[in-house]
């Protein structure tokens, strides 16, 4: 079985993507689906011609990059501004915004890095979901009506699943006991940090930052 991997550095919408996906290859009757459902699915696509049925899993990967564990098929990366990162990650992990600005500012290329020349599509966070569209095309998943795709979208909005994680939980929540799904808006780390630790995470990144799409 050949491996397709979401990469991603943590909280940066690997989870979205998935529910995304489960939700477009779940039967219409069965949509939306709850979080405790996706939670256990697995993802599989089949994405080779006929001639040579293979079945693809699609995995989420949030290690930097390791040939002997992710291969060399071309992932796709999840990007996110990690300036946007840092409070949703120390939210998670129970810590200061400015001890996770110092990580993040260390970590955040490294990952990048490790996975860049092994990337295949990168999925911009700050455009999502609109450009669930464009992911679906790249996976060369059956030809999906467009009509699909847009109700897997609306089953998949930001708002629906955090009423349904305040409803019943999920199992990928923090223990620290805050919400999984926040507030999914780009600009909330410049909202919330102070200058000094934006610079940091900009600085950290260097001219990656820009390479990447983002504007200090």
């Amino acid at each position: 079985m050949r491996v397709r991997w979401l990469a991603s550095f943590p909280k940066s919408g690997n989870t979205w993507v998935r529910i995304f996906l489960a939700n477009l290859w779940a039967p219409e009757h069965a949509r939306p689906l709850a979080l405790s459902q996706i939670n256990a699915m697995p993802l599989y696509t089949d994405s080779t011609p006929e001639a040579a049925p293979q079945k693809e899993w699609i995995g989420k990967a949030h290690k930097a990059y390791s040939k002997e564990t992710h291969g060399t098929r071309p992932a796709v990366y999840i990007m996110r501004d990690p300036v946007d990162i840092v409070p949703s990650a120390a939210d998670f992990f129970g810590v200061t915004n400015d001890r996770m600005s110092k990580e993040i500012a260390k970590d955040w290329p490294r990952h990048i890095q490790s996975w860049w020349g092994h990337i295949g599509m990168i999925l911009r966070y700050e455009n999502m979901p609109h450009n669930f569209h464009n992911l679906v095309q790249y996976l060369n998943i059956d030809e999906p009506d467009f009509g699909d795709v847009v109700h897997a979208i609306q089953c998949s909005s930001f708002d629906r699943l955090r009423q349904d994680e305040q409803a019943n939980g999920f199992a990928e929540a923090s223990d620290k006991g805050t919400l999984f799904f926040r507030h999914g808006k780009p600009g909330n780390g410049r909202e919330v940090l102070t200058d000094r630790q934006v610079a940091r995470v900009v600085n950290g990144a260097g001219e990656l930052y820009r390479k990447v799409g983002y504007d200090g």
